[in-house]
């Protein structure tokens, strides 16, 4: 079997042409002025390989943005990101950040500007499914893992849009003109809707997978998928517990429309129901060979770090292909303008110069990092240097893999120094190129996901996979709902610890229900950096009313020769004031949905609340 990212190329030839024609005919079926017909694809496996191909380039997104409808990290529209807005406005227009994070989301302007784009995922998994039998060369048991995958990709799509809007029309098949007009189901019809999926999917596809086919879904995938939705629907926003009641009636209608927000009432046994999920995804895992991805030793030089030890959670994200990683997007692979859009978009100006996005840490989130020996971290209000500063602070060694700071050794040297200081006494700003905008003061930016480069040259990442489940996830995953469903213990304990442990952090044992809950808290927001977890964590704990309103600040720093060495003074500067207004916890759907009249049935539009 060829690797996905071939068919993904061989797919654009045969069938990129065809068009749904607003869905009142099937995809493949009568495309205009052409001869392709869902029997010629479906004849044999060579031909169906690329209505795969399809189904995983529609549905199986990643925070690259030529597979993804933003121009940027997920993160930006959270606590967790600052861009410069609307300098770099071309780095993150296309999720509408700028409109979010000024509290002017609209549904003309959601962070969900491809709504349809979601259902054609859907359509399309759904005719490979209800295709692939007529594959005339194909065994059996490729049909079947075939189908699961379908299944799989089908799940995906739905959780993508549940995680986002709620409960949503649900669509299991291929839809005709008679019966394409879906409304939305409850939140419970659409959590159950995609659990059965997961299960399904489970059953159909292999556990494992040889290395030619790294990126395909397997039976861990659907239930690291299961368990995720599980999670979600155990939290406050779906399932809220009375201490919180006061919140989710502010985001809600309060009446018989609130069934496609949340479930009618709170139950203790769904956060039980989503650890044994995610304990199904560890044991599952295990059994198939997969692990925390330890190592070596980092080398401390790789940034300035003076450490004699260090943790190994930057070999989580860097090793290709590692025990940890369940599922990922192989987007990167073998394309010509892969490598330019992962250091575009998720690399340093040092690197990308004026085509380089500044994806600047707040201080806000920052402080989120513990000392080295466990205790909270603030940065003071300024200070003399800064790159001998960050070392002197002790931190946890994933801040020192995470950030990139001015002055430092950037990828092991291999790129550089990072000069991001302005002018001041003796000291022009350190600019980047001739062609560059010059340094604008800011002096952090995100740092994971490069350390890898084997080069100092921003395309050197083929050997990059965006990470969709890993098996760490599920630790803090089970460790959160057990302490949900019957508070801490020695098994929480031991799963929060396992995910320091690796990173080279002291264990914790925090010794009531609620401080247990601020550390995972904690933990899954340093732990799970970058990695496109922040916006759905803070969402469904209903605490995004409270980081998305925050005054954001950032550390910039000015060139001060003395004695002929360049200090790095700095200070605390202020990034913008971010808005959340609570009717963004669920996003509204587009006026162009809404105006069909079919997604709230007779009587309702179906549009979420407060739009």
């Amino acid at each position: 079997m060829k690797r996905l990212y071939i068919l993904m190329l061989m797919i654009a030839c045969c069938i990129g042409g065809m068009q749904m024609s607003s869905c009142k005919r099937d995809f493949l079926e009568k495309p205009k002025g052409g001869t392709v017909t869902v029997d010629t694809i479906f004849h044999t496996m060579n031909q169906a390989q690329y209505a795969v191909a399809q189904m995983y380039n529609l549905c199986i997104k990643s925070g690259f943005p030529g597979n993804d409808p933003g121009n940027s990290r997920p993160e930006i529209i959270t606590d967790a990101l600052y861009i410069v807005y609307p300098g770099y406005n071309w780095a993150c227009a296309t999720i509408n950040a700028g409109p979010y994070n000024g509290g002017n989301m609209s549904p003309s302007a959601s962070i969900d500007p491809s709504f349809t784009n979601h259902y054609k995922g859907i359509r399309q998994a759904n005719l490979v499914y209800r295709n692939i039998d007529m594959v005339t060369d194909a065994t059996d048991e490729w049909k079947k893992d075939v189908k699961g995958q379908a299944v799989f990709c089908r799940a995906m799509q739905h959780y993508e849009l549940f995680r986002l809007y709620g409960g949503i029309p649900v669509v299991g098949q291929v839809l005709n003109s008679e019966n394409m007009m879906v409304k939305r189901s409850s939140l419970q019809a659409t959590v159950d809707s995609i659990v059965k999926w997961c299960d399904e999917a489970a059953s159909l596809m292999p556990p494992t997978r040889a290395s030619v086919d790294f990126g395909r879904a397997t039976a861990i995938a659907a239930l690291a998928l299961k368990a995720r939705v599980l999670l979600y629907a155990a939290s406050p926003i779906y399932n809220t517990p009375a201490s919180m009641a006061s919140i989710a009636n502010q985001i809600r209608f309060n009446d018989g429309r609130d069934s496609v927000l949340a479930y009618p009432t709170y139950d203790k046994e769904r956060w039980n129901t989503a650890a044994k999920a995610s304990k199904a995804v560890i044991d599952a895992a295990a059994a198939a060979g997969h692990a925390l991805m330890y190592g070596p030793n980092s080398n401390p030089v790789s940034t300035g770090n003076s450490y004699d030890t260090y943790g190994n959670y930057q070999l989580m994200y860097s090793r290709y292909a590692n025990q940890e990683l369940l599922f990922v997007n192989t987007y990167a692979q073998a394309s010509s303008s892969a490598g330019f859009d992962w250091s575009q978009y998720l690399s340093a100006k040092l690197l990308m110069q004026a085509w380089g996005v500044k994806n600047n840490p707040p201080v806000e989130f920052m402080e989120l990092y513990e000392k080295r020996d466990g205790t909270p971290f603030k940065f003071a209000e300024s200070g003399t240097d800064l790159p001998v500063d960050v070392k002197a602070w002790n931190l946890d060694p994933r801040f020192y893999q995470t950030f990139a700071y001015d002055g430092m050794l950037y990828n092991s040297g291999r790129a550089g120094i990072l000069n991001y200081y302005k002018a001041g006494p003796g000291v022009t700003a350190g600019n980047l190129s001739s062609s560059d905008v010059g340094p604008d003061g800011y002096a952090f930016e995100t740092y994971k996901f490069v350390e890898h480069l084997a080069t100092g040259n921003g395309n050197d990442s083929k050997h990059f996979a965006w990470i969709i489940f890993r098996l760490g996830e599920f630790y803090l995953n089970y460790a959160e709902a057990l302490n949900e469903y019957q508070g801490p213990g020695a098994e929480t304990d031991f799963y929060l610890n396992e995910i320091r442990k690796r990173a080279g952090m002291p264990d914790k044992h925090p010794g009531s229900q609620d401080a247990f809950r601020t550390a995972i808290h904690n933990e899954r927001a340093v732990e799970l950096a970058y990695e496109g977890q922040r916006y759905n964590d803070l969402n469904r704990w209903l605490e995004a009313h409270i980081k998305g309103n925050l005054l954001l600040h950032g550390i910039a720093t000015t060139g001060n020769k003395v004695n002929n060495v360049i200090l790095r003074n700095w200070e605390k500067v202020v990034l913008m004031q971010r808005r959340f207004p609570m009717k963004y916890y669920y996003i509204p759907f587009p006026y162009a949905e809404v105006s069909k009249s079919y997604l709230g049935g007779e009587g309702w539009d179906g549009q979420n609340p407060g739009w």
